[in-house]
């Protein structure tokens, strides 16, 4: 989600950048064809590369072989560093990278796209025209003012696609060896192992409902008169 997070933001601003200039038309279609790459297309050029072509990067499991997973917490990350395991850490750092970035960025272009699409709306306002008027520069204009009211629908997405990602990554984590929630519901449902799967489903609910009731709070600490509505 990070990753998706930075590299939407900064194309949504970038687009939004090149709006009425020759290069926009190529943004639109960067954009485009980022959208029509599903994540596990992704994941599979990033193996190609990454992997098998340069072997910069790990892509299959969560720990280089020989290593062991401490077990303290369930959180593999967290276990490392409680346990004092740097090389477990750098390990497993190592195999989310690829992952993270197959994730990240086919979740990015809709966030771009519903960026530059409520800053195209927020520049239409009396506001926007007045902050000219007093003789604020367009940077000022754009990070100050425009983007604070934009930014909302950008949020209500990223929280919806963040609570997608408990849940709908199944292909990614085929791909990559990786036993994470999508792999352990299907495997559940395959066995009809049914207190996993309630397990399972009411830990979609509840992170769902988390992060629903965290962007409502953040929507409303950005824009005080929702609270109104």
């Amino acid at each position: 989600m990070i990753v998706a997070t930075l590299v939407g933001l900064f194309g949504g601003l970038l687009l939004f950048k090149l709006r009425n200039t020759p290069a926009e038309a190529l943004g639109d279609i960067f954009s485009t064809v980022l959208m029509s790459l599903p994540d596990f297309l992704w994941g599979l050029f990033f193996i190609f590369f990454f992997g098998v072509l340069w072997r910069l990067l790990p892509f299959t499991g969560r720990l280089d072989p020989g290593m062991l997973q401490p077990k303290t917490t369930g959180f593999l990350l967290l276990d490392a560093i409680i346990a004092g395991q740097p090389a477990v850490l750098w390990s497993a750092l190592q195999h989310l990278i690829l992952p993270g970035m197959a994730l990240g960025i086919a979740f990015s272009p809709a966030i771009m796209r519903v960026l530059r699409s409520s800053l195209l709306d927020v520049y239409q306002e009396d506001f926007i025209y007045q902050a000219r008027l007093r003789g604020v520069s367009e940077n000022r204009i754009l990070f100050r003012h425009a983007l604070k009211n934009a930014i909302l629908p950008t949020l209500t997405l990223m929280g919806v696609q963040f609570s997608f990602l408990f849940g709908g990554t199944l292909l990614v984590e085929v791909i990559y060896s990786y036993p994470g929630l999508g792999n352990l519901m299907v495997g559940a449902v395959r066995e009809a192992d049914l207190p996993v799967i309630q397990t399972v489903g009411l830990t979609y609910c509840a992170v769902t409902l988390a992060i629903n009731t965290i962007v409502d709070a953040l929507c409303i600490s950005l824009n005080p008169k929702l609270t109104a509505r």
